[in-house]
């Protein structure tokens, strides 16, 4: 089917815009219940049957609603992270938990909770929705990614679909439409046959986009932050007014019609962005973080009216409400979630949990996208299991190449490509390694942390292992930083410990810097300082002299003029200072930067988008979500020269190179190497 922009216009539909009424009500918080025994952040709800899956605190709960208003707890499993939403069919619980990816949980017995398996998903996993064997994940600026879950114990990858910033989605009938963030849209999708899961359609909506509800013959559009679009136009100040619900019309379910949109109150703080909507009985409960939780009277679908609204105060905090970040409708009542506040049941009159009938699922549901190579530009590995290459790194003409849940891969490289020695023995999922010394440290998922002796290249000796970092149950990312010296992330915090004292207590050093939405540390030290990069802000620096590293310099919201972006990066370059990738106006640039901190002049008129890595005067961009990588040549430093580009077919992760030529860890296109 044609892509086709789906414009919301009054010639298009019966358009009404409500203002956030006046006559509305606050729901007395004594009139609700407060569930007790679970953690006190709280976020994704769903209701199968008569149980209630709640997550929150890194714990997933199945409580007993058979009395609707007195839920108690039957079971609860640790190890869900950065929880974030859950859905339920059949028994089987799936948990999306940010950066550590989907969890399927086997519920039948809900007293005794058990994890068939984690799955490594390309970005961030923040939404999701189930149909059939089929997992939809909202995975932000990377789009949405399909899963095939028929085997719980192995999930497999089988294609991703780039959109502005899926936050959500919801499946009907053939059709998926996603939740777009700081765009304010909704994108639709064909997903009849996974063979040919596209992009046909998007939709305006007045502000950020997110959370999404089917109801009947409508689709409603939970939004917040900023007013967005044509509601843009209409309000004096855009910033804090787009927080809201817009309603279109399925009947055409490719080409759905706006009919009607009502403005919650104004709230400018940009806090946690959780809007959801869930909607019975010609009602929508709406949760607008901060703003508190909403409930619209839609049974007139063309004049929807805000009728009122529940917050839960949060302790030494102004706004009105802690974070409400999710609801589920049950028996005479609603369960909301608050971060922090808590479970509460709220009574509902007349209500009950909605029948959401989705359909066929899609056709070809173990289909697995081929990711072709261009046999005359690269030399290509992939391993038979399914995993994406996320990392390569290389000692000599030997690559030791993390492919996920298809495990850690030894390759020898040479003028003919690749030629396998071997890999990690056993069931490790590898989603990082680096050399420290001459010890290899590993990323091994819930397995955590390994550090091996190579007596070989592929005998691997276990010297020492410790789990994951920071209370997290996965180990994901690790740095090579000064000395025996090595950082580790679980994609939450940084935190250096000394191979030495690898199993220590407590790091050496911890520290935060926003998501890890990349890998922003520089490859190695100079003289004794070590930056990493804080997306829209700047470099961090760190001394990393001594035996205990310290923090030497975070840069504040607003502070250089030069920044780098979620998309960029820093690295050694020659030697003597680091080169880095910046915005300058919104526009890409490159950038030196000394061990002091001191910046040169950005390098401007360069679409220098992504992670630098050099060798010589050679470097290697490579940008994730927009599947490219570049190769430059900086002999003259002030005026590089593009040697090559190249849009690939996976999603690439930082590269290296091997006698002059890039090897790019590219997703699940594979590991790849210029020819």
């Amino acid at each position: 089917m044609k892509r086709m922009k789906i414009i919301s216009l009054l010639a298009m539909s019966v358009a009404i815009c409500a203002a956030a009424s006046e006559d509305w009500k606050e729901i007395p918080l004594d009139s609700c219940r407060k569930v007790p025994g679970l953690a006190e952040s709280m976020m994704g709800l769903c209701l199968e049957g008569k149980t209630l899956y709640a997550i929150g605190g890194g714990t997933l709960y199945a409580l007993d609603v058979s009395e609707p208003a007195n839920p108690t707890v039957l079971g609860s499993l640790d190890g869900m992270d950065n929880n974030r939403q859950v859905v339920s069919q059949n028994g089987f619980v799936y948990v999306v938990s940010r950066e550590t990816g989907l969890r399927i949980v086997d519920a039948r017995d809900p007293r005794n909770l058990k994890l068939r398996s984690r799955y490594d998903s390309v970005e961030f996993a923040t939404g999701i929705d189930v149909v059939g064997t089929t997992a939809f994940l909202s995975e932000r600026i990377n789009g949405v990614e399909v899963v095939d879950v028929a085997d719980p114990d192995n999930p497999k990858h089988v294609c991703i679909r780039k959109t502005g910033e899926s936050q959500s989605n919801r499946y009907r009938g053939g059709y998926l439409y996603s939740g777009e963030w700081g765009g304010g849209a909704v994108t639709v999708f064909d997903a009849h046959d996974l063979k040919n899961f596209g992009e046909i359609g998007e939709l305006e909506l007045g502000g950020f986009g997110d959370g999404l509800e089917i109801d009947g013959d409508y689709l409603y559009c939970s939004t917040g932050h900023d007013a967005r679009n044509r509601h843009e136009r209409e309000v004096s100040d855009p910033i804090g007014a787009g927080r809201g619900l817009d309603i279109f019309s399925l009947a055409d379910p490719a080409n759905p019609k706006w009919i009607s949109r009502v403005n919650f109150p104004v709230f400018k703080p940009r806090n946690e962005d959780f809007w959801t909507v869930r909607v019975a009985k010609g009602y929508a409960f709406c949760c607008d973080s901060h703003n508190g939780f909403f409930v619209v009277d839609v049974r007139d679908i063309v004049h929807p009216k805000l009728v009122s609204r529940l917050c839960i105060p949060q302790k030494g905090k102004d706004w009105p409400s802690g974070a409400i970040s999710s609801c589920a409708v049950g028996v005479g009542c609603v369960y909301v979630s608050s971060a922090p506040g808590g479970l509460w049941v709220v009574p509902f009159k007349g209500v009950a949990p909605p029948a959401r009938p989705k359909g066929a699922p899609p056709a070809n549901a173990g289909y697995q996208e081929a990711y072709p190579t261009d046999a005359d530009k690269f030399f290509v590995y992939r391993p038979k299991a399914s995993g994406q290459a996320r990392t390569v790194t290389i000692r000599g003409d030997v690559a030791y190449a993390a492919f996920g849940d298809a495990g850690l891969h030894v390759l020898r490289l040479s003028k003919d490509g690749f030629t396998k020695l071997g890999e990690l023995s056993g069931s490790h999922r590898v989603t990082d390694c680096c050399f420290v010394g001459d010890r290899l440290v590993t990323a091994e998922g819930l397995d955590g942390f390994a550090v091996y002796d190579l007596p070989s290249p592929v005998e691997f000796r276990e010297v020492t292992r410790r789990s994951s970092v920071n209370g997290s149950s996965v180990a994901f990312w690790c740095w090579p930083v000064e000395g025996d010296m090595v950082m580790l992330s679980a994609r939450g915090s940084y935190d250096f410990y000394s191979l030495a004292d690898f199993r220590a207590e407590k790091p050496l050093l911890r520290f935060f810097a926003t998501c890890q939405w990349d890998k922003y540390p520089a490859d190695g030290a100079l003289g004794g300082r070590f930056p990493v990069l804080f997306p829209y802000r700047g470099l961090i620096w760190l001394d990393v002299a001594a035996a205990k590293p310290k923090l030497i310099s975070k840069p504040e919201r607003g502070e250089l003029p030069v920044f780098g972006t979620q998309q960029g990066g820093v690295c050694l370059f020659g030697g003597d200072r680091y080169l880095y990738t910046v915005s300058v106006n919104r526009k890409p640039a490159f950038a030196f930067v000394d061990r002091n901190g001191g910046l040169s002049d950005p390098i401007m008129d360069y679409a220098a988008c992504g992670i630098p890595r050099a060798e010589g005067s050679l470097v290697l961009l490579t940008h994730r979500s927009g599947r490219k990588a570049s190769v430059w040549d900086f002999a003259e430093p002030t005026k590089p020269k593009l040697l090559r580009k190249y849009s690939l077919t996976g999603n690439p992760d930082i590269g290296a190179f091997f006698r002059g030529k890039a090897v790019i860890p590219a997703g699940h296109q594979g590991l790849i190497m210029e020819k």
